[in-house]
């Protein structure tokens, strides 16, 4: 009469949770790189918006007679201050655009970071992939002191 029991025994049900340990750690490891791929993804298109801002508050600062060298630097701070970057929040992203004109040709440099990454390159010239886990990026435009400042509200 006690030999028909139904039932599990620990060790199937144990080995049952070995596996699906299994397939998880290994499910996991596939969406987390996935998910680091999209944020580093995400941060090369914030740098073309924040070269985008930079354009059209270079162009408004020449307007407006505000540029007395040839070239500029603008912090995200000012750009976000000046309504002309509006992704995320001034806390999220911080970073700088320098805009350099040699002749014909105007070259976009920038530094963006959103805390976990960090990207810097050239407008058209950068990916996400290229994204480093420093989390850090220049506010200042790097070292070139010969561009004009534009920080916060000038």
């Amino acid at each position: 009469m006690l030999k028909n029991k139904k039932g599990f025994t620990l060790v199937e049900l144990l080995a049952v949770i070995v596996v699906l340990a299994i397939i998880l750690l290994i499910a996991s490891n596939n969406v987390f790189g996935q998910i680091t791929k999209a944020r580093k993804n995400a941060l090369s298109i914030e740098g073309t918006y924040l070269v985008d801002a930079a354009t059209t508050a270079y162009q408004n600062a020449i307007l407006e007679q505000k540029i007395t060298t040839g070239s500029a630097c603008f912090s995200l701070e000012y750009l976000y201050n000046a309504g002309l970057f509006s992704k995320g929040s001034k806390d999220h992203y911080q970073g700088s655009v320098l805009v350099k004109p040699d002749g014909n040709q105007v070259t976009y440099t920038f530094w963006i970071t959103n805390g976990s990454f960090s990207l810097t390159g050239e407008k058209g010239k950068v990916t996400g992939e290229q994204a480093s886990e420093s989390g850090e990026a220049s506010t200042t435009c790097g070292n070139d002191s010969n561009s004009q400042k534009f920080d916060k509200t000038n």
